[in-house]
């Protein structure tokens, strides 16, 4: 009788237990895009080369307009990479949030058994 007793307090205890449901929480936030002000201007000099097929450009110009585009191409694709990691922490927190309301709807729908 002792050993029924305490299995039917371990099962009941075991199922409380099992039962808790934790909220999911989501503290990220997006992540800022470079935006076009900092999209480096075509030097003035690069400009008549849509008409022309030639530039007056010094070699510094063209070589500091190249810097500043592939600046602004490490920034996009840093963007890039934060925004895939925001969108993972987004669905992560949607799949514990499906689960936490699975959770609770499971325990009210049990609690009278």
């Amino acid at each position: 009788m002792r050993a029924y007793v305490l299995a039917s307090f371990l099962a009941v205890a075991a199922t409380d237990a099992a039962a808790f449901c934790s909220v999911p929480s989501f503290y990220d936030s997006s992540p800022d895009a470079p935006g076009t002000f900092a999209r480096p201007d075509v030097p003035y000099c690069l400009r008549e080369l849509k008409w022309s097929g030639r530039h007056t450009c010094d070699d510094w110009e063209i070589d500091r307009y190249r810097s500043d585009v592939e600046a602004y191409v490490d920034k996009l694709n840093e963007y890039l990479r934060e925004a895939v990691e925001f969108a993972n922490a987004a669905s992560r927190f949607a799949q514990d949030a499906n689960a936490y309301a699975r959770c609770e709807a499971d325990e009210v729908l049990t609690q009278h058994e």
